[in-house]
């Protein structure tokens, strides 16, 4: 399928996957404005373009946030271990 082998690759090749960027792109618009593809499809191109700009601006925002609050709310249980040789040296040596 071109869509899964789009989003695997993730960069444009040929013509085909320009045309399948710009669907995501319009996919995106629609998700984030919760309108209609048809609508996103059928905006003048200039309101397209500050349409997808501002969506993803706002979507990296998110995505920082969230990744934020990940790791405040974390909980590591990652094991350090310590080097405690030191103590059968003798006095001055460390």
């Amino acid at each position: 399928m071109k869509i899964k082998d789009f989003m695997r690759v993730k960069r444009v090749r040929n013509s085909d996957d320009l045309g399948i960027q710009y669907q995501l792109f319009a996919y995106f618009v629609s998700k984030h404005y919760n309108i209609s593809l048809w609508e996103t499809l059928n905006m003048p191109l200039d309101i397209f373009y500050q349409s997808l700009n501002w969506a993803v601006v706002m979507q990296e925002r998110e995505d920082q946030e969230r990744s934020k609050e990940s790791l405040s709310n974390a909980t590591s249980n990652e094991t350090i271990t310590l080097d405690y040789s030191f103590l059968n040296s003798e006095d001055g040596e460390w």
